[in-house]
């Protein structure tokens, strides 16, 4: 026994988080101990080392709780956000049919809120021409083991329908079957594969139908035509083109030299490449007379196969040889015009005829017409705006016998606008009476546009930078200012007319050592992000974005551009977010210390008020033992009940049955040591065969424990019901009595009466669930909840 005599060493193993709490409870052990062997036999003092050890346990298993609410609250969290928050519907449903639960995402496909989904029959969700369907879809489900697919049009809550894929699977929970049902949208999907049966009746249609000629190959076969196509080989059957190669009706050779079957392969070819080809070609009808078709090919992919080539033909044998004869007369002509680049027009003034070439035409947007037509023709293609500046240069030529040299804008028959430039010179007679006009004329479209364009994208850079928020300046790569807007001269204090084309440098002697280094990165190359200068004349706080600016095909940058943006207020708000984090931090803490005291205190009363009189009453009976000798068993007595009354703490505190046995059979305990109370409690336990997490049955236990004590301190009732059942993932709890009951509202205006209450709603909300509690005066009290498990 000398090692009782002996102080004990303190725990200073810092990987152990109990080390400091032993060390505690060993010294005030080893106090106790010295005390009891100055004044008590072995018997009480071994007594005495049992309650400290008592002690230590329920220190020890007291700071275990609370690190195991922390890990509950932490799984918790990631279950939700698996399973909420998953991008497709989750349904668990009964062998009825009924939706026992569901996720987020399943609630926004039925545009309706979890709760009022839950208990409902599926098939009502279901389009009523296929509930049948659906039923034995869901029997299917319940007859196999593996999944079961199938696709139906579902309704949503306010009546829309949507088409759905159902994945259905059994698994076994409890003593029942449950269907899982995963349940996708695949509306897009279905209105695609429609719209692909509709195109294809619609090509089909469009293929027989059609009067142009059209014959589809494949392989360099002809798989299919279309009664046109054997119209224009004078063919009375598809078996005469059906079957046969590309080249079967057309001679060996073209007019050129080249061989059919090489033309035919190598345009198919080229088509298959790039997507669309055309040819003309020399081909024979079945008669043996030739003509020219031109062909258009494009090619149809059909997902690996040897791509199917979609053939339109038409008879050009009468436009190729008109073609030819204007080539002939006119090739002269269209090589000066060519080159060029100019519509020759004539204007003779005495009939108002006017005389233009094709060229001139086509830029007007009209087709080649060889036949005068009225210079009103003309005129009534000039845009409006621009017919009275062009009338009055023709009148100022015809008067001052002088070439004209205008430039308009002509509408085409389509609403196309274009820009043309006339040049040319009035004819006279000899006695000087204008004759024609004479001239030239140019489609300028393209560089007008340029011009435009470039005017347009000069004006949207200075609105964009003179109306933009940041201030925005640009350098050269010698760093003189090119663009400086105004708000960039309101944050420096000065005009961009006294900065332009000035070094950087001079404009802010005053930039610092860090700022030129910042610009020099940027100039090299690299983007740069910076705190602006304190050169600003504006206060606030400022950032700084200096981006180099590359021309094309250079490697080096030819600028800089600086963007300084004002912060201050997004610097504010984040500084807000900030503080108020802190705030909710501290109010969660406050909440948790709040709890932590007030268990506290139960567990200090209980040992005062419970184990402490015991113990206080023992030390009385022993100090009078000499002057009663003959009564020890008085003392045993009391050391007797102390010894209960810590087992009964510690079985409060932490209860070994329901570590050893699960939460049922610790329900059954504690309802069994409530029985010296007078409260008959009725408990209806369902489902709680199988083990849920430790954390949950504490939680759990220890709400049904508070409720229970808050039932027989406060209600004066007569009886109460503890109703826990689980079902699949759900778990439901609730404590009823038929108490006095009181009025839930005034919860908040009584916090001495609400901190049992307020304990267990936090405990609740720390598992995910919501206390609810339904009180009348006179009629009684249920406080129920929900988690999943």
């Amino acid at each position: 026994m000398a090692s009782d005599h002996t102080p004990p060493t303190p725990w200073n193993d810092p990987a152990d988080p109990h080390a400091a709490l032993r060390a505690r409870a060993e010294q005030r052990r080893y106090l106790v101990t010295q005390a009891a062997e100055q004044h008590t036999p072995e018997e009480v003092r071994r007594l005495l080392q049992e309650l400290q050890v008592h002690q230590i346990e329920l220190e020890m298993q007291y700071e275990e709780l609370l690190l195991a609410q922390a890990d509950a609250q932490a799984a918790r969290a990631e279950y939700h956000d698996l399973y909420d928050f998953a991008p497709i519907g989750y349904f668990t449903l009964s062998q009825t049919g009924k939706v026992e639960q569901l996720n987020l995402f399943a609630s926004q496909q039925m545009s309706s809120v979890r709760q009022q989904l839950v208990s409902r029959r599926f098939a009502l969700f279901v389009a009523p021409a296929e509930r049948m369907a659906f039923g034995q879809f869901l029997a299917r489900v319940f007859a196999n083991e593996g999944t079961q697919s199938a696709e139906f049009s579902l309704q949503r809550e306010d009546g829309s329908t949507f088409y759905a894929q159902l994945e259905g699977l059994r698994v076994q929970r409890a003593d029942e079957l449950q269907c899982r049902l995963a349940v996708l949208d695949i509306t897009a999907r279905r209105a695609a594969t429609q719209q692909l049966a509709a195109s294809e009746a619609s090509f089909r249609k469009l293929f027989a139908d059609s009067n142009d000629a059209v014959v589809l190959l494949q392989g360099h076969q002809f798989v299919d035509c279309n009664a046109a196509a054997l119209r224009l080989l004078g063919a009375h059957a598809k078996e005469q083109l059906v079957g046969r190669p590309a080249w079967a009706h057309a001679p060996e050779h073209q007019p050129g030299g080249q061989r059919t079957i090489d033309l035919f392969r190598e345009t198919t070819e080229a088509a298959i490449r790039t997507g669309s080809q055309r040819c003309e070609a020399l081909m024979t009808r079945v008669t043996g007379e030739e003509i020219w078709v031109e062909a258009v090919l494009t090619p149809i992919e059909l997902g690996g196969l040897q791509p199917l080539v979609h053939i339109l033909w038409r008879d050009v044998t009468a436009a190729r040889a008109s073609r030819e004869e204007l080539r002939l007369s006119q090739e002269r002509l269209q090589m000066a015009l060519a080159a060029a680049e100019s519509g020759v027009w004539v204007w003779e003034l005495a009939g108002h005829q006017l005389y233009w070439d094709a060229r001139a035409q086509a830029i007007f947007g009209l087709e080649y017409n060889p036949a005068p037509v009225s210079f009103e023709v003309l005129r009534s293609a000039v845009h409006p705006q621009d017919l009275i500046e062009m009338a009055v240069g023709l009148k100022r030529s015809l008067a001052e016998h002088r070439p004209f040299d205008l430039e308009y804008r002509i509408v085409w028959p389509d609403g196309t606008v274009r820009y043309v430039a006339a040049l040319g010179k009035v004819v006279h007679d000899e006695r000087g009476h204008p004759l024609r006009l004479i001239g030239i004329m140019h489609d300028v479209t393209p560089r007008r546009e340029a011009e435009n364009a470039l005017r347009r994208e000069k004006d949207f850079t200075e609105s964009l930078l003179d109306n933009s928020v940041d201030g925005i300046l640009a350098l050269d790569r010698h760093a003189r200012i090119t663009a400086w807007n105004a708000e960039a001269a309101r944050y420096f204090g000065l005009e961009a007319a006294a900065v332009l084309g000035r070094p950087l440098f001079d404009v802010l002697p005053s930039l610092s050592e860090t700022a030129c280094l910042d610009v020099s990165r940027a100039l090299a190359g690299e983007r740069v992000t910076c705190l602006a200068q304190p050169l600003l004349v504006r206060p606030g706080h400022f950032d700084a974005y200096l981006v180099p600016l590359k021309d094309n095909g250079e490697a080096e940058p030819s600028g800089v551009l600086a963007i300084i943006r004002d912060v201050t207020e997004r610097d504010r708000l984040a500084e807000e977010a900030t503080q108020l984090r802190l705030r909710q931090q501290q109010e969660v803490l406050a909440a948790i210390l709040a709890t932590q005291e007030t268990e506290r205190k139960r567990i200090a009363e209980a040992l005062h008020n419970g184990l402490g009189q015991l113990l206080y009453a023992a030390k009385l009976s022993l100090e009078n033992r000499a002057a009663r000798p003959a009564a020890p068993d008085a003392s045993l007595k009391l050391l007797d009940d102390a010894i209960r009354a810590a087992r009964t703490i510690s079985f409060e505190l932490t209860p070994g049955v329901l570590e050893d046995f699960g939460l049922h059979t610790a329900l059954e305990a504690l309802v069994k040591r409530m029985g010296p109370t007078g409260l008959p409690v009725r408990l209806h336990l369902l489902g709680l065969e199988q083990r849920l997490a430790a954390p949950v049955e504490i939680a759990v236990y220890r709400v049904v424990q508070e409720l229970l004590n808050n039932v027989m301190k406060h209600a004066d009732a007569t009886e109460a019901v503890v109703h826990v059942v689980r079902e699949g993932h759900r778990l439901e709890v609730s404590v009823e009595d038929n108490g006095r009951g009181f009025d839930p509202s005034t919860l908040a205006s009584q916090p001495l009466a609400g901190i049992g209450l307020s304990g267990v709603r936090n405990r609740v909300a720390l598992l995910g669930g919501e206390l609810s509690i339904q009180s009348r005066l006179g009629q009684g009290t249920i406080v129920s909840f929900e988690l999943n498990v």
